[in-house]
């Protein structure tokens, strides 16, 4: 059995702000320390094999809690091209601001980010090709047992659409992706299978609302 759990980066001090990040490289605020500190002591009772990490910041940090105390064989080992897609002339700016300079356009990234063009951005098409491949080439190195893909939230959605067969849109949009939401797939048959999605029990300390494990086939409602 091989089991890979996708965890997205503890909030980072732009998470705080809403400002869109993308490629930016931000480190984690002090509640994403706190959130990365409690989702590296609910993997400290799984027998994890492997991290791999996206190169950002926001997620190496995320990462290096999950691997404390397990030696240097566990990693995090960097995959660059798990990093978030870059949003070009968007990066940096909050909701509000990018409203103001761009009337319009952040409501329908909200709703249809496949119909969006972004000065400057990676275009879409290129992002999922880039983390479809970049998950392939990771997993396949995978032996037996528990691995730990720490990334962002639109890797994460990209993966799912391609697992579950789903368009993208509707993946990013109608799932919910929290910062150290823990997302569980189970690989090594003929297709993944997705266990449970966005859970976050391990932040019940916060008083964050904490997401319970879901049954398969929430990620398709």
């Amino acid at each position: 059995m091989k089991r890979c759990y996708l965890v997205r980066h503890a909030q980072s001090v732009w998470n705080v702000d809403n400002r869109i990040q993308g490629h930016s490289d931000l480190p984690l605020s002090p509640l994403g320390e706190q959130q990365a500190q409690l989702v590296g002591a609910w993997f400290a009772a799984r027998h994890v094999r492997s991290v791999i990490t996206s190169a950002l910041r926001r997620s190496r940090q995320t990462a290096q809690a999950i691997v404390a105390d397990r030696g240097p064989h566990v990693g995090p080992r960097v995959e660059a091209e798990l990093a978030e897609i870059h949003l070009g002339s968007w990066e940096g700016l909050t909701p509000a601001e990018l409203d103001a300079k761009f009337p319009g356009a952040y409501r329908q990234w909200t709703t249809a980010p496949s119909r969006v063009t972004i000065p400057g951005a990676e275009p879409l098409e290129n992002f999922r090709r880039r983390v479809r491949g970049a998950f392939a080439r990771v997993t396949e190195q995978f032996e037996e047992g528990e691995h730990v893909v720490v990334t962002h939230g639109g890797v994460i959605a990209s993966v799912l659409a391609d697992v579950l067969g789903a368009e993208f849109d509707a993946t990013l949009r109608r799932l919910r992706l929290d910062n150290t939401g823990v997302t569980a797939l189970e690989l090594g048959a003929a297709h993944p299978a997705v266990l449970w999605i966005n859970a976050t029990t391990h932040l019940a300390s916060l008083g964050l609302d904490p997401v319970p494990l879901r049954q398969p086939g929430w990620a398709s409602a």
